[in-house]
């Protein structure tokens, strides 16, 4: 069976509600949650990150552990703390976030165990960890391996402002992964933040070129949408739901999904047909739907 490979940053995220109080917390970050939610599926998940030896990087782990995901190539480090998203609501009901983080000596972190890649895998990358100096050494060595191997690479461009207010210092890194990518799964806060610009006019002008097929998230027009050359295809999505981490990281669990159903290359994603894109895009609301309906209290429902 296929192998997914998720690499990205583990990170809690901690809700105050308007009076305070704490109301809980839960994993950040959209790629260890689709992780999990694609392991609880039962597919064969592998989580390339990093945790903390402490409580907070012990309770994510137990997470991801708990989903059945792979944690071999997890790498526990106790020189520095597991990221902390604090996200403190208004009265209005709009949260501010407040990040900490402090990771292990940049000649010493990410020093995680790859996993061997095997032709037809898929390998999930994005967020800051895709970009930032201290990963993007050890990371881009694995992406040219599986590429050379016929993986499929998924890439998700999108990160916290707060982690790189300077686009133009990161946006080397960023073309040099959509060009090694096969699928690009955005939304439209992500391409605000790069290009300054989103929908079809950003994949025609800035991602057309380094890679064929463009997932996006687009909450404005209420859709998600496959774009691929002068092709694309489209699915109405809840407005509201559709802006949660949530929901996103189920969306991305259904794209994933789709490539493992459809048993899709990187030559499917090359010359992506309207079945194959209506396909992706279905499993992609239903997965986010179902994801977002399994929050259990209102503060779960971040953004």
């Amino acid at each position: 069976m296929k192998k997914i490979i998720c690499i990205g940053e583990c990170s809690l995220n901690i809700v105050f509600g308007p009076d305070g109080q704490p109301l809980g917390s839960m994993p950040g970050g959209r790629i260890p949650n689709a992780a999990a939610i694609l392991a609880r599926t039962g597919l064969r998940v592998l989580m390339a990150s990093e945790l903390t030896t402490d409580g907070v990087g012990n309770m994510v782990a137990d997470f991801l552990q708990a989903s059945g995901a792979d944690l071999s190539a997890l790498d526990r480090y106790s020189e520095g703390r597991t990221p902390l998203n604090v996200f403190t609501m208004g009265a209005d009901g709009l949260p501010s976030l407040t990040r900490y983080e402090k990771y292990a000596d940049d000649d010493e972190g990410f020093d995680i165990v790859w996993p061997r890649v095997e032709e037809g895998d898929i390998v999930v990358f994005g967020g800051y960890y895709a970009i930032a100096p201290r990963t993007r050494r050890r990371l881009s060595r694995f992406l040219e391996n599986a590429r050379e191997m016929k993986a499929v690479l998924v890439y998700l461009p999108g990160f916290l402002p707060v982690q790189e207010p300077r686009i133009t210092r990161v946006m080397p890194a960023i073309l040099e992964n959509l060009e090694l990518a096969d699928l690009v799964l955005t939304r439209n806060d992500d391409l605000n933040l790069i290009f300054g610009v989103q929908g079809h006019g950003c994949y025609d002008k800035h991602v057309g070129f380094y890679c064929r097929s463009l997932v996006n998230v687009d909450p404005v027009e209420c859709k998600i949408v496959y774009y691929s050359g002068r092709e694309y295809s489209e699915v109405s999505i809840p407005g509201l739901q559709c802006r949660t981490l949530l929901w996103n990281a189920g969306a991305l669990a259904g794209v994933t999904d789709a490539l493992v159903a459809c048993d899709a290359s990187t030559e499917t994603l090359e010359e992506p047909g309207e079945d194959f894109r209506r396909e992706v895009l279905e499993r992609a609301v239903k997965s986010a739907d179902e994801a977002y309906g399994s929050a259990t209290a209102p503060w779960q429902l971040c953004e």
